[in-house]
């Protein structure tokens, strides 16, 4: 299912737009981001994910390189157009006219900092009453607390804008080909100790076509679940070093509380001022047992990551054999 090499991009930027049946939108959208980044060494990948309508025709009459995922999944298209293009620094929005490419520059700035994902947070005055419906909201919400359980990093928006080095995408190898494969490269992000910038952006209505998610109980549910499904995926997978340290700094701590209380109460003579005094000493006890733990990990951590080598095939997508939906 890769592009061919003949066809892939060599541009420093590429910006990936998935569609499906965005032929009343796709046009203008293509236009405006282009505008956007005239002058920059970049491209537009409109990938088209199936559509039966004139998508196609109007992305690449806009000025788009057009290729085709035909197997249906959100995610599966965006890792279509990454195999399409040889580009270091990818970007990544919806083509339905509700994100703001006058944004673009804005996250490019962010990656050209340091950052090595750089994601759009719709949030503040230039995001239109209207634009983002209420399980929409509360579902970022969610997302981002469960994340932040999970990794330490709370996120505020699992945008569809965004922009994202190759090389850190190549390092997290997603494998949610559908509505959760945003979470899952937010996710994997921060499990990789990457750098992870958030840029305030603006946000629009739909400019035409139908949502393939809002107003669609069953689609919403479903998108809902496949979010769910890969933060727990997620959630399962090794913790990092510093998390196993701590946890284990802790247990140590309370063993060592737990013995102490267990001398106290066989010694003859022990009084409850005694009994107190450990368990004022517990807490700080156990912060440090915690804060121990956490560095000795980070280090062992580090050491691993400085001598520990291993390949691995840049992700793309012949490897998959689903054919859920978006």
């Amino acid at each position: 299912m890769s592009a061919p090499r003949a066809t892939r991009g060599a541009h420093g930027i590429a910006l990936i737009i998935p569609a499906l049946n965005e032929e009343v939108t796709i046009d203008a959208v293509v236009r405006e981001a282009l505008g956007v980044l005239g002058g920059r060494d970049a491209e537009v990948i409109v990938v088209d994910n199936g559509s039966t309508d004139g998508t196609v025709a109007r992305a690449a009459s806009a000025g788009a390189r057009v290729v085709t995922a035909p197997v249906p999944g959100y995610g599966r298209a965006c890792m279509t157009g990454v195999a399409a293009t040889d580009a270091p620094v990818l970007l990544f929005m919806d083509g339905d006219g509700s994100d703001v490419p006058a944004y673009i520059p804005a996250l490019l700035d962010a990656i050209d900092g340091g950052a090595d994902l750089a994601l759009g947070v719709r949030r503040g005055p230039a995001v239109e009453a209207g634009s983002m419906t209420l399980p929409a909201r509360f579902g970022n919400w969610f997302a981002g607390v469960l994340l932040a359980l999970r990794f330490g990093r709370r996120v505020h928006d699992l945008s569809p804008l965004k922009a994202v080095r190759r090389d850190l995408l190549w390092r997290i190898g997603p494998r949610e080909m559908t509505y959760g494969w945003t979470v899952e490269v937010i996710g994997g992000a921060l499990r990789a100790g990457a750098s992870v910038a958030e840029v305030d952006v603006g946000y629009r209505r739909r400019a035409g076509g139908t949502s393939k998610v809002s107003g669609d109980l069953r689609a919403a549910t479903r998108a809902g679940w496949r979010i769910l499904a890969t933060v727990g995926r997620l959630g399962l997978s090794p913790p990092r070093p510093s998390t196993v340290g701590a946890a284990t700094g802790a247990i140590a701590a309370v063993v060592l509380l737990m013995f102490v209380a267990a001398w106290l109460a066989a010694t003859p003579g022990a009084t409850l001022r005694a009994g107190v005094a450990v368990w004022l000493l517990a807490w700080p006890v156990i912060a440090v047992g915690i804060g121990v733990g956490w560095l000795a990990g980070s280090v062992v951590g580090a050491g691993v990551r400085h001598t520990v080598t291993g390949t691995r095939a840049e992700p793309g997508v012949g490897h998959i054999d689903s054919a859920e939906g978006r």
